[in-house]
């Protein structure tokens, strides 16, 4: 399971990188980690020549297919207001199958968009505001899709510890100076 955690760290833009620009988990020192059910505020840090470079994010990993035929999708928000979330190439969502819901019925939902083809879908500025905002009201994200192996899923992640979660890691990254 934590081979499967590094990979997916490998898979964003939040991973680490080696000095050589490579995805590894390279020299980053955990200094903060809290778990909210399966969401995680994380921050670390790495040394550059006399420069410690920090950085903070909230995490969200769900290996839904364990090998041979290993699948995950995972989200992460960062303090300059990104929302990414890594999802397999060869993903096919149903129609509203990215949604938010609160006590059953849809708030939110992005419709069929090319970022939800499989790789990164990245939400920034304005819209990742207003996706977090919904985020903080939901109380369940489901995803309804067909993964690259041919099997149809539904995930449902529970959103009821995201709002502490995000705060607990926007007051760490504050602390920081990010």
């Amino acid at each position: 399971m934590r081979l499967a955690l590094a990979l997916l760290m490998i898979a964003t833009t939040a991973s680490a990188q080696d000095r050589a620009g490579r995805d590894t988990p390279g020299e980053w020192k955990i200094t903060h980690h809290k778990p909210f059910g399966l969401w995680d505020s994380m921050c670390d840090e790495r040394q550059t020549g006399d420069v410690t470079e920090e950085r903070c994010y909230l995490r969200y990993v769900d290996v839904f297919s364990p090998r041979p035929n290993f699948a995950a999708m995972f989200a992460f928000i960062t303090p300059d207001n990104r929302v990414e979330f890594g999802i397999e190439k060869g993903t096919t969502f149903s129609e509203s199958g990215f949604r938010l819901e609160k006590d059953g019925a849809a708030i939110w939902a992005f419709g069929k968009d090319r970022c939800l083809s499989g790789g990164t879908c990245s939400f920034t500025g304005d819209a990742a505001t207003a996706l977090k905002a919904q985020m903080r009201a939901a109380d369940r994200f489901v995803f309804d899709f067909v993964d690259r192996h041919g099997q149809a899923r539904v995930l449902e992640w529970d959103m009821t510890r995201f709002s502490d979660a995000l705060a607990v890691t926007d007051e760490q990254a504050q602390a920081r100076g990010l």
